[in-house]
């Protein structure tokens, strides 16, 4: 009897793995590649950084308090803008870029949201539940 239980349980937990093996192959498989980064779900758009800059948060009373600086060719995930202070790009985190000629703004193609879309089940926005992370995604 406790022969059997074993072998019971040890299949529950192969057949549990093997679930969750199928979603990370999934998700995987659903990935929109917009030149060399990932498009994420909430995403508007990305800045490249054309000269060290500043990130910054926005406080309250719609000042700005410097966070930290950025650097030559790093590219971030756009998911707001505000008009507040000449333009910021919300990059996620509460964090900010100022909309200048040290970051260059771009927009991913309609062809490559339609992909984005197909590839999470017909939606494109943000999720509600949490905030997108501030992440360098790619450096030159």
């Amino acid at each position: 009897m406790m022969k059997k239980t074993v072998q019971i349980a040890f299949v529950f937990i192969l057949l549990i793995s093997v679930m969750t093996i199928n979603t990370n192959q999934a998700s995987a498989l659903t990935k929109v590649m917009w030149g060399k980064t990932e498009l994420k779900v909430g995403q508007i758009g990305k800045v490249t950084i054309l000269k060290s800059t500043t990130l910054w948060k926005l406080e309250k009373d719609n000042s700005l308090t410097k966070v930290r600086d950025l650097k030559k060719g790093e590219e971030y995930r756009v998911y707001s803008y505000k008009s507040n202070n000449g333009g910021l790009y919300g990059v996620g985190g509460g964090a900010f870029v100022l909309k200048n000629a040290s970051v260059k703004y771009e927009t991913p193609s309609k062809s490559k949201l339609n992909l984005l879309k197909q590839a999470n089940g017909g939606t494109v926005d943000k999720p509600k539940e949490t905030e997108a992370p501030l992440e360098v995604i790619s450096v030159e």
